[in-house]
């Protein structure tokens, strides 16, 4: 939509830009209210899932492509009783819309129709779509939920 407005203000305008006149029209910015954006820092692409999923899900799409949104997360092997903590970087997700979140411990990760759910603060919760290890591609939430065989996932 902002295309097409854009295009059709700018074709209006331009005779007048190329012949001088719209230096009449010009404002002089005030630069009193004028606002510097601070660089944005690899560091803020952390999540802390004490936000709510609102929040996270929004960040997420502030981050796309660069930094990304990152988040650590332990990969815990219950016949073992080993656990690793992993670092995903976060690439779509969803604000989880079912009011009950299934059983298991606060800090639990389930699984539930091709998503990978996230409690988070103020009992929401964010379903991450697509996710990527380091190193490696984009996967599916389900293609990387097959690859933990078995493995629980808690978030930190």
């Amino acid at each position: 939509m902002l295309i097409s407005v854009g295009s059709k203000l700018l074709i209006h305008e331009l005779p007048s830009i190329l012949d001088g006149s719209a230096r009449s029209k010009a404002q002089v910015q005030d630069d009193s209210k004028a606002t510097l954006a601070p660089k944005i820092t690899p560091e803020e692409s952390w999540m802390s899932f004490t936000d709510e999923a609102t929040v996270l899900h929004n960040k997420v799409r502030a981050f796309a492509g660069w930094p990304g949104t990152r988040a650590k997360v332990s990969v815990h092997d219950p016949r073992s009783g080993q656990h690793n903590i992993i670092e995903l970087k976060i690439i779509t997700t969803r604000v989880y819309q079912n009011n009950k979140i299934e059983g298991g411990e606060a800090d639990d990760v389930f699984f539930t129709q091709g998503s990978l759910v996230f409690p988070c603060g103020r009992g929401t919760a964010l379903e991450v779509l697509e996710i990527q290890l380091p190193g490696k591609k984009v996967v599916n939430a389900t293609a990387f939920w097959n690859g933990l065989r078995g493995q629980k996932l808690k978030k930190l």
